[in-house]
């Protein structure tokens, strides 16, 4: 066998090796490139208001117009995700007069705790995008604007709270 084939096929065989020591090692990793990415779960409206009192009583105390009668904070956001989320959907309640339970209903999916009789249940049980509630429950409204408006002033409120 001449010397240049010898040279490949010790070559091939230690790839062949490292290949397969490679493989017992992979059973513990994944491919998947997305799961390389170690993400701490974000923490809901409640755990963030939880976590920070003082944000949650400056917030409290700016946002008692819009809540609920008889309603804290911590429990009007109960079920959003994100904190921006329920102080917009409040800012979106207050400033076109909807119910806010209904609006919390259709934004997140999930039937609320409280006076809902008079909310309509949304469809397919899914939550939808705060825009979309809007042109559900009040179809006469700028849904686009009033949706970015109360998104960007939540923000604002938060940022203002956390300092």
């Amino acid at each position: 066998m001449p010397k240049s084939m010898k040279n490949r096929w010790i070559i091939a065989g230690i790839v062949g090796i490292s290949f397969l020591a490679g493989a017992t090692t992979a059973a513990e990793h994944s491919f998947n490139p997305i799961k390389w990415i170690k993400k701490d779960p974000t923490p809901t409206a409640s755990e963030q208001l939880a976590k920070n009192s003082d944000m949650e009583k400056k917030l409290t105390t700016e946002l008692q117009a819009e809540l609920p009668p008889r309603t804290s904070l911590k429990n009007a956001c109960e079920q959003f995700k994100a904190l921006d989320d329920c102080v917009a959907t409040l800012h979106v309640s207050r400033n076109l007069k909807i119910k806010f339970n209904c609006l919390k209903w259709d934004v997140n999916g999930t039937k609320p705790a409280g006076d809902v009789k008079s909310c309509e249940a949304p469809a397919r049980d899914r939550g939808m995008s705060l825009r979309t509630a809007i042109r559900v429950l009040k179809p006469d409204a700028d849904a686009k604007n009033e949706a970015k408006s109360a998104e960007r002033r939540a923000k604002e409120d938060i940022k203002d709270a956390s300092s």
